[in-house]
């Protein structure tokens, strides 16, 4: 895991990929590739794509009909 880490920060800091310090065909060096070049868990960093854990959605989509119910009469018939 820190490997990847390491990736994703060299990627950051502007250093070039070929900048891997892992021997080639080695499972560190694919592992800091994957954090170089975004994997998929490093998405999640992205304020854009970040997808909320499960329960704090149902919270949040509760709400939004409890609100919805007190603004209009309509909603709170269903």
């Amino acid at each position: 895991m820190e490997v990847i880490k390491q990736g994703a920060r060299a990627r950051t800091f502007g250093r070039p990929r070929d900048a891997c310090p892992y021997p080639g065909d080695s499972r560190e060096r694919r592992a800091w590739y994957e954090g170089y070049d975004g994997a998929a868990w490093n998405s999640a960093w992205d304020l854009g794509t970040r997808v909320p854990h499960p329960a704090a959605a149902h919270r949040a989509g509760t709400a939004t009909v409890e609100t919805a119910a007190a603004v209009s009469p309509v909603v709170s018939r269903i």
